[in-house]
């Protein structure tokens, strides 16, 4: 129903009589909400209409505004209300700042009309609530930014702090927010009325509050790094197909696709330019197969058309240097005036760096540089990335270019930069693309600095849509506020490499947040055995994945992995690709209801498809619990498994595992020498907790010296977060590349602590990677370990305070050539308890292959045995008698193989289990036993 003017007029009107002074307080209300607040500016109040609930939290005390000059942040001190207008006074700085009000049902905008005096920043809505802002809760509140210059630090739709700012930079006056609060079912709903109601913000319906009623949102796609072509596009949809998928991401990048920033097409495999794909595109459409544009936003490849020949004046630099003297075009070595002891030669994907001048129409490449005066850039390369190599005069600028992921980034607000976006728009449009993904753009900051990555990064994507003809579905690898509006699926994470079932429980609890978004498991991987950092998918794995994609109707992605060249010479990955289309079919299909959903959406929990007696699909819970043996005359080679179904007939994966070298060989590399580096080496700990390093006094093993640590936690720190490390630093980085395991013996006190062994190399080159060892110490007096396999899951069973994050442990790989330090963890510490262990000498040694013959595994007094022999990264699966098979590294089948002996039963209970096999000469018999047992059908 449309409302005329002169009666919204009069809602308007009548809605600023209820915004009120009253025994000095100031009421902003409207027929949802009431919020309240003192005269000094203080938060009283923010109540529910419906049920007289506040939401306001009162834990600490808060102010409604606050501005910020220099390092230093003002509370309001003063606040009136006069009309629809409210004054915000700040003594100390002498700031004023008005805010307008205009009230609606469901909600109230907040406008900057104007600000007096030296502010950098004015925060306007600041309201803390004790609202989580998750689904579910029986109020919805949002603070709604309605323009680009308005910066709201929470996403939609629902948030926990309301809160909106806005900056001198980009100008004060014209700031506005919706301020939103609701009973929780109707918060899509009026943020839907906000944005059809108002032209100032952009948005489109196949994203944000319309994302979920979208199909193509829950899709999912496979990678085009530049293979797909004209030539081979029926093989493509045929893959795609394959998969159960419905869509294509062609990713960009380097000269094998198309080129980021002028997005120049291989000429060789596309000699129509853009033309060739939108006839590829065409195609796709007609096999009901999407298409998706991958870029890296606004960032610039260096061999294209905006650096060489000629480099385009508005590449964005750091800064600018003078030459101090005259410069030939030979000429290694440039000096400026001004200093340079702050420039650095490190680069990285992730780092915020280069070694680019740009100088005239000549971009120079240097390998180092001065820190004292004369201040002098050396190792130059001249005419570098195609320019022409010239003289230039003194005075002349060397502007020292930004480089962020390998790639330059033109200036923000500039020609270039809007030039970059429109032809995003350009080649969507033209070629019928139906997505976009904009890479990369969390190296927003690289345009204008951190404070202000969000404004840039969102205003790339303001000038990509108003130059659009057709809206289409989006997603981007950051995320900011007015981002939401243009996002059509949400947490596209990358895969991990190990503790691969951890990390997809991780990811599912982002389903639980305040977005209210179709939920996305991201770019996926199949895996092949390749040790010690990477683990194999499994079809358990898959499986794994899949259910949580039928429970959450949520979408995957899959990298480079599947291709038709890997299918045909990995038959792992046909397998797991025929079980992972199985579950996306039935997906699509809605074939399950949703207490089933709901019970394949629970954490930790595993399910396995079968057919029922009437061809039926169903699930049933499955369990698959692994167990590492370490060693025959080491004590994991008997343990105790609990089956929490009914008794069944035992089911096994058995994976031959690599061994160690000795530690006396020749060749092995000492990490830490005890007592040696005892007091080299750095000491750190959690509050509460005590921690002291001291040459061994216990009795040395094989005449090796040790070290004591020794620790203890006063209680108040939680056990897990009870940690104290001690960390060598190597320079020069060592090359463990022939040596990537470790061998070490530890003098065990079996009070249960965790001892964490950590390799890093240098973050630029590895990203943050850690490589942990875990070992438990439940064990007294002296014990060899060799540790070989990265360790991911139990990561996040402990709190380290290590500056890491999930990719770092569970995706990216240390670079054994270049091992930068060794850090030994305790954590576990108990309260109220001296733990203290000694260890001997660390060493790296060489890993080992191994060959298990006639494995075999013992339970309840019943031995079967498998007769064969078992290198490592071959595996066996044992389902029954009749199917049995060995696999080899590439799930390639190696044998059919019978067991003999009886088959034990996997009681109910508690089992006892033991592991055997012949010894291999002079290593150890190292092995991962699963046993796989089932439930009864859902």
């Amino acid at each position: 129903m449309k409302i005329s003017r002169l009666v919204l007029s009069g809602m308007l009107v009548l809605a600023a009589l209820t915004s009120c002074s009253r025994s000095g307080v100031i009421v902003i209300e409207n027929d949802a909400f009431k919020y309240v607040i003192g005269r000094d500016g203080k938060n009283i109040g923010f109540t529910a209409k419906d049920t007289g609930a506040d939401w306001c939290s009162h834990d600490t005390e808060s102010y409604c505004a606050t501005v910020k000059r220099g390092d230093r942040e003002y509370p309001v001190s003063s606040v009136s209300l006069r009309g629809d207008r409210i004054t915000l006074k700040f003594a100390e700085p002498g700031v004023t700042a008005v805010v307008k009000t205009s009230t609606m049902s469901d909600h109230i905008v907040f406008e900057v009309e104007s600000v007096e005096g030296d502010a950098e920043s004015l925060v306007f809505i600041n309201i803390p609530l004790t609202l989580k802002g998750m689904p579910g809760e029986p109020f919805a509140a949002c603070a709604y930014s309605l323009n680009l210059k308005t910066n709201v630090m929470q996403l939609p739709a629902l948030q926990s702090h309301l809160w909106a700012a806005c900056y001198s930079r980009f100008g004060m006056n014209g700031a506005k927010a919706a301020l939103i609060g609701v009973p929780g079912d109707r918060i899509l709903t009026v943020i839907r009325g906000i944005l059809t109601s108002q032209t100032e913000l952009p948005y489109t319906k196949l994203a944000g509050a319309w994302a979920q009623e979208v199909p193509f949102n829950h899709g999912s796609y496979l990678f085009n790094f530049g293979s797909l072509t004209e030539k081979n596009v029926d093989e493509w949809i045929d893959m795609v197909h394959s998969l159960g998928f419905n869509q294509i991401d062609n990713h960009g990048g380097g000269s094998g696709f198309f080129r980021f920033g002028d997005f120049h097409l291989n000429e060789e495999k596309f000699p129509g330019g853009w033309d060739s794909y939108k006839r590829i595109v065409a195609r796709l459409h007609e096999a009901g197969i999407g298409s998706i544009f991958h870029t890296y936003a606004f960032f610039i490849d260096k061999q294209s058309k905006y650096v060489t020949p000629v480099p385009h004046p508005h590449l964005a630099a750091f800064r600018s240097f003078t030459l101090a003297a005259p410069v030939s075009s030979d000429a290694k070595e440039i000096t400026v005036d001004e200093s340079t002891a702050d420039v650095s030669t490190i680069t990285g994907f992730f780092e915020r760096n280069s070694v680019t001048l740009h100088i005239g129409d000549e971009l120079v490449t240097f390998t180092g540089v001065s820190k004292e005066a004369p201040y002098t850039f050396t190792g130059c390369t001249r005419g570098a990335y195609g320019t022409t190599p010239s003289s230039h005069p003194k005075g002349a600028q060397a502007r020292h270019l930004k480089e962020c992921f390998g790639l330059l980034v033109p200036e923000p607000e500039s020609d270039l930069f809007n030039e970059i976006a429109a032809r995003h728009a350009e080649i969507i449009d033209y070629c019928g693309f139906d997505g976009f993904y904009l890479d990369a753009i969390d190296g927003s900051d690289i345009l204008g600095g951190g404070d202000y990555a969000w404004y840039y990064g969102q205003e790339f994507v303001f000038e990509i849509y108003k130059n659009l003809k057709k809206p289409v579905s989006m997603e981007m690898s950051s995320m900011w506020h007015h981002m939401w509006n243009f996002r059509s699926r949400w947490q596209a994470w990358d895969y991990p490499n190990r503790g691969q079932k951890r990390f997809i429980d991780i990811h599912a609890k982002t389903v639980d947040c305040g977005l209210l978004l179709p939920l996305h498991f991201g770019w996926w991987n199949f895996q092949v055995w390749s040790p010690p950092q990477i683990e194999p998918s499994f079809p358990d794995v898959i499986e794994y994945v899949g259910c949580k994609l039928i429970g959450y109707n949520a979408g995957l992605s899959l990298t480079g992995a599947v291709s038709q060249e890997n299918l045909r010479t990995i038959p792992a990955y046909r397998r797991l690709v025929d079980l992972l289309k199985t579950y996306e079919d039935l997906r699509h299909d809605n074939y399950f209801d949703e207490s089933v959903k709901a019970r394949l959406r629970e954490p930790g929990k595993e399910f396995t498809l079968f057919k029922d007696s009437s061809g039926a699909w169903r699930f049933r819970p499955a369990s698959y619990e692994r167990h590492r043996i370490e060693n025959l005359d080491h004590p994991s080679r008997t343990w105790e498994t609990e089956n929490s179904f009914g008794s069944q007939p035992v089911k096994l994966r058995i994976e031959a595992l690599m061994s160690a070298g000795s530690c006396d060989a020749p060749g092995a590399i000492t990490l830490a020498d005890f007592p040696g580096d005892t007091n080299s080496m750095a000491t750190t700990s959690a509050e509460n907790v005590t921690f002291t390093v001291q040459p061994s006094t216990e009795q040395s093993k094989a005449g090796l010296s040790g070290a004591r640590l020794t620790a203890s936690s006063s209680g108040k720190t939680p056990q897990n977060a009870a940690w104290a490390r001690i960390e060598k630093k190597f320079d020069p980085w060592l090359d463990l590349d022939k040596n990537q395991a470790i061998g070490v013996w530890i003098y065990g006190d079996g009070q249960g602590e965790l001892i964490n062994f950590r390799l890093e190399s240098p973050k630029h080159i590895s990203y943050g990677a850690v490589a942990d060892h875990y070992v438990t110490v439940d064990f007294t007096g002296w014990r060899y370990v060799e540790l070989i396999e990265t360790e991911s899951e139990r990561w996040n069973d402990y709190v380290w305070q290590d500056g890491k994050w999930l990719y770092n442990v569970y995706r990216e790989l240390i670079s054994f050539k270049t091992v930068e330090s060794l850090s030994i963890w305790y954590n576990n510490i108990p309260p109220g308890k001296e733990v203290s262990c000694s260890i001997s000498t660390v060493k790296a040694v060489p890993m080992v292959p191994a060959t298990l013959r006639n494995p075999s595994v013992t339970v309840g007094g019943k031995t079967i045995v498998f007769p064969v022999a078992m290198k490592s990264g071959s595996y066996i699966e044992f389902y029954s008698p009749s199917d049995c098979t060995l696999y080899g590294p590439k799930g390639e089948i190696l044998s059919k193989v019978k067991p003999q002996g009886d088959v034990p039963v996997f009681e109910n209970g508690k089992n006892t289990m033991t592991f055997s096999c012949v010894k291999p000469d002079g290593l150890s018999a190292r092995a991962q036993v699963t046993v796989i047992s089932y439930g009864e059908p859902l």
